[in-house]
């Protein structure tokens, strides 16, 4: 691959996460954490998985070296190396300055204490490989590494190699935790988790062995050399000391400023009541005083677990910023209520905190995804019986009963039957959801094999009730596939039938919503997104063709398939 070509790759990739990241409300202090930890990820991984091609040969190590440095050592790629550990590193000095308790969780100080610690050694790594290589125009390929590494820097790189990835997998685990795949398939991550870093230092230690008994391998280095990188190493470390420990000192003076500034009551309908200095955030009170509190992320934004409904003192905080008005607005939340982890009170308030600070319950291990709210893409599905206010007048109570019943209870079979799950039933209408424990493809096409179903459930309703119907039933269905919220809503504690009901919130929900009522204003029995389509497999016709329809509620026009009747939507192959 040439330089040019390369470069234009990365380019290509940075702008579509550009375009993402603005999509998705534009860059802030989370996202460029999160965008420069995995472009290091990325290099760390593969970093890893060349290692343990020592497993099976130095050659083969050599071979993906070179891709490697192909893509990493030319202008562009060092450059966004160097600007991705930049500002992964000044972001998490940041994140030290904003500690304000030890009681973040193990793992949050675990994860704080390896990065911190990771690019001491790394420096000495670095500065063995490509310092040699731009100071000396030495060649530094795995016969030399591995040679002048092994076995004096083996314990080095061993320690190395797990701070960084212990450092890398923390916050990937962090990141991810909202989501439904990632929790699906969390025996596999733990397993990769460790057989990667294993391979990888099995992969070394070969390959070393190797070289020292099977090779001679001439010192490449001169003695001034060698002593000139020694320095190096000495003075960049010293260097990184320095930074450190006046980071450290800033943060120390930090936490002894709001120890010593003055004091705030904060008070829990629990019952507790504290007082505390001023420059703490409420997760950090409800931690400082040993007051459970629910934080799944870690107090990085990037949930609303920690979130709070405040009584009295809301004036006593700022607004919230943009990052804390995105999580809200996607759990639905009221103005009172916040994110602890992101306010700040500067005078006395009453909270309540609004879910259970433990897991688990009962001692239990098992983890409910849902009681904290995962995000998944689902297709959701509204269906509504048209006319039943008209169909139910003059009936006796029991009469209109069993009619809703027959149609409910025959739509609701459909759904499952298809492998979708019935949300709720709402009034003479349903909310039903699809692919929550699959793909969202899987979704899509489970659901248009619903509404194929149900068309068929209301043809035969209409046969076997007409003597009972003075005008046959019909029905209306709107289908939208998008990423939504999965959680239990409307309990805290479970109760012995299984606790709250899952339910899904998001605008997946409301356009769903909104083309069930446009199928009504269309005439038509069902109105699915062209997404919908698009994941369900359903390749466009003269007879199926999207067109561009005005929604009530959305800005922009949606690309729409509208269906006379439900039988008539094309067929999906139907995961088994």
């Amino acid at each position: 691959m040439s330089d040019e070509a390369t470069n234009r790759s990365v380019a290509m990739w940075l702008r579509g996460a550009r375009r993402q990241m603005t999509r998705r409300g534009g860059l802030n202090a989370a996202r460029l954490r999160t965008i420069s930890a995995l472009v290091l990820f990325t290099f760390l991984l593969f970093h890893l998985i060349n290692h343990s091609l020592g497993l099976v040969s130095i050659d083969a190590m050599e071979a993906m070296r070179q891709v490697r440095i192909t893509i990493t050592r030319n202008p562009f790629g060092t450059g966004i190396l160097i600007l991705a550990a930049t500002v992964h590193f000044v972001l998490g000095i940041s994140r030290l300055m904003q500690v304000q308790t030890w009681r973040i969780g193990r793992w949050s100080i675990v994860q704080l204490v390896f990065g911190l610690l990771f690019p001491f050694l790394l420096i000495r790594h670095v500065v063995g490989t490509r310092g040699v290589n731009e100071l000396f125009g030495i060649q530094d390929d795995y016969v030399f590494v591995l040679w002048s590494s092994w076995p004096g820097d083996g314990w080095n790189l061993a320690l190395m190699i797990t701070l960084g990835w212990v450092h890398a997998c923390i916050g990937l685990n962090n990141w991810l935790a909202g989501k439904a795949w990632y929790h699906n398939q969390l025996w596999l991550w733990y397993g990769l988790a460790v057989l990667i870093p294993a391979l990888a230092y099995a992969g070394y230690i070969s390959a070393a062995q190797k070289v020292r008994l099977e090779l001679r391998v001439p010192d490449p280095i001169e003695p001034e050399q060698y002593a000139r990188a020694l320095g190096l190493i000495d003075d960049l470390r010293a260097s990184y000391l320095i930074v450190l420990g006046l980071a450290l000192f800033a943060w120390a003076m930090l936490l002894v400023a709001n120890r010593l500034g003055s004091r705030i009551a904060i008070s829990y309908t629990s019952g507790a009541t504290v007082r505390v200095p001023r420059g703490l955030s409420l997760l950090a009170i409800s931690r400082i005083n040993n007051i459970p509190h629910a934080s799944v992320c870690g107090g990085r934004a990037r949930c609303s677990t920690c979130r709070v409904r405040v009584l009295t003192g809301q004036e006593n905080l700022a607004p919230p910023s943009e990052r804390e008005l995105q999580v809200l607005k996607r759990v639905g939340a009221p103005p009172n209520v916040r994110l602890a982890c992101q306010v700040y009170p500067t005078g006395d308030m009453t909270i309540s905190t609004l879910l259970p600070a433990q897991m688990t319950r009962g001692g239990s291990q098992t983890f409910d995804q849902y009681l904290w709210g995962v995000e998944h893409e689902v297709t959701i599905m509204f269906c509504d019986l048209r006319g039943f206010t008209s169909m139910s007048e003059g009936r006796l109570t029991y009469d209109v009963v069993f009619l809703l019943n027959q149609f409910l209870g025959r739509m609701a079979e459909a759904i499952e039957d298809t492998g979708g799950f019935v949300d709720k039933f709402m009034g003479d209408g349903i909310m039903a959801i699809f692919g929550k424990d699959s793909s969202a493809d899987d979704g899509a096409r489970q659901a248009i094999a619903a509404v194929r179903a149900m068309g068929g459930v209301l043809d035969a309703l209409n046969q076997s009730l007409h003597e009972a119907l003075p005008a046959p039933m019909s029905m209306g269905i709107g289908l939208h596939t998008g990423p939504a919220i999965l959680g239990r809503i409307g309990a805290v504690e479970q109760n012995e039938s299984g606790g709250a009901r899952l339910t899904a919130l998001g605008e997946t929900v409301n356009l769903a919503s909104r083309l069930e009522g446009k199928a009504k204003e269309l005439g038509v029995q069902v109105v699915l997104s062209a997404a919908t389509a698009e994941r369900a497999g359903l390749a466009e016709t003269p007879e199926f063709r999207p067109e561009l329809t005005e929604v009530r509620g959305f800005a922009q026009p949606v690309l729409v398939h509208a269906i006379r009747r439900a039988t008539q939507l094309p067929g999906a192959e139907v995961p088994a």
